[in-house]
């Protein structure tokens, strides 16, 4: 609005605004849009976003938006539209856009730590992203009363999606090698009957931990055993800094078990709600099939068509190169200055990818206290107990270097000391 009233006073003021009008006043239509779009306001948020002023929120995990690449969208949305005038805003297949499909499908076949196997069409399913496709997921194999594993700590938005569909959730403990697989097998041993086991297996939000190749192994093989589904959110696996990940699970299954979620949100924009999921053919089929897909004809199809053309200029690989250099150099940013700041009073590992710093308190003391204190002083983040129904991370933290620039981590970081070493009593 701040635009429209801005552009509304120079036309005014510069005496400019009749002749403006005369060009709208041949079609009434649009001038009468014309003139509701100048008085009219909304109290409505734009974005998700929603930081108090004078607040460092380092708690969103949201990319930089001075990292969205704009003018690769531009580009590649002007391209597709300069041939295809109208196949793009038809309803569209139900599996999704058959030639982005394919280009997918070879896009994911020849980056670095995605997969040692060759990606077929037959084998991805195109999603909102991966929020969208867990409720998906819930949706179409599991029914209310069914037992459902997430890790614990995990992602606090899957526990509410699983309890809207009225499932049970059993917590599986993490350790420095991510979802502790003995702690799952000793659940299962006791009788524990999962629907599915959802896990974030790469750069883990929030522990930032990556899960050995052994351990995926063993877990595949588990499912296998005792039979349950793995949902698999991979959305971070392009986000690494040095050297690649271990592959996406599904490269260690061979009975149909791994459902592996992918994202444009970490790799190119979250604004434009695509995503994808990365199966067995069986199981590919039976989101194809459902009602939803058919219906609504594919999922975010003009969407689709953008990103299709945008990878075959080449535009999307070397936008990911950025955003890893640029995300290393932020959690640098961030690294040097907790050591600054707190010294010897925290412990964290250095993330290897990903978004987040998992940050324990040597001395005991409860973030939750800390975070209302921390936001008098200009700062927030996600205390550990967002992440658990437990107490066992009660002294942990969240830490995002994503969001910000790199200024303003320090600064953050530096607020954040202010309040540790004033004293509070904080335990």
């Amino acid at each position: 609005m701040v635009a429209i009233e801005y552009f509304y006073r120079y036309f005014y003021l510069s005496g400019e605004l009749l002749e403006f009008i005369k060009t709208f006043q041949k079609n009434d239509i649009v001038f009468r849009i014309y003139k509701h779009m100048l008085i009219m306001k909304s109290d409505l948020p734009k974005l998700l976003l929603d930081i108090k002023e004078g607040i460092i929120d380092l708690g969103w995990g949201h990319p930089s938006a001075r990292l969205h690449p704009l003018e690769k969208i531009k580009q590649s949305t002007l391209s597709m539209l300069g041939y295809d005038h109208a196949e793009s805003l038809q309803y569209g297949a139900s599996q999704g856009y058959g030639p982005f499909i394919e280009t997918l499908a070879r896009f994911l076949s020849q980056q670095k730590g995605y997969s040692n196997n060759k990606i077929f069409s037959n084998q991805l399913f195109i999603t909102s992203g991966a929020s969208q496709a867990i409720d998906f997921i819930c949706t179409l194999f599991t029914v209310a009363g069914d037992t459902v594993l997430v890790e614990n700590p995990t992602y606090f938005v899957v526990e509410g999606m699983l309890k809207s569909h009225k499932l049970n959730i059993t917590g599986v403990n993490c350790n420095e090698n991510g979802l502790d697989i003995d702690d799952l097998e000793h659940k299962l041993k006791l009788g524990l009957k999962p629907k599915f086991l959802y896990t974030i297996p790469t750069f883990h939000n929030p522990t930032g931990t990556t899960m050995p190749s052994q351990n995926r192994e063993r877990l595949v093989s588990l499912a296998n055993k005792y039979n349950f589904y793995i949902v698999a959110d991979e959305v971070y696996q392009f986000i690494y800094f040095n050297e690649p990940p271990p592959t996406s699970l599904l490269d260690y299954d061979t009975q149909g078990k791994v459902i592996s979620l992918g994202s444009f949100s970490k790799i190119l924009a979250p604004g434009l709600r695509l995503g994808w999921i990365y199966s067995n053919p069986k199981l590919i089929k039976t989101f194809t099939d459902s009602p939803l897909a058919f219906s609504g004809g594919g999922l975010n199809h003009f969407t689709s068509t953008i990103v299709n053309e945008l990878i075959g200029m080449n535009l999307l690989e070397s936008h990911i190169h950025e955003l890893q250099n640029e995300y290393l150099h932020r959690a640098t940013v961030m690294d040097d200055a907790l050591k600054q700041y707190f010294n010897n009073s925290i412990e964290y590992i250095f993330p290897k990818g990903g978004y987040y710093f998992w940050i324990k308190f040597i001395n005991k003391l409860d973030t939750s206290k800390f975070l209302k204190i921390a936001e008098e002083f200009g700062v927030s983040f996600r205390p550990g107990n967002f992440f658990t129904h437990t107490s066992d991370y009660d002294s942990f933290l969240r830490l995002t270097y994503t969001l910000y620039e790199p200024n303003d981590l320090v600064e953050g970081v530096k607020r954040l000391s202010k309040v540790f070493v004033n004293g509070h009593n904080l335990r």
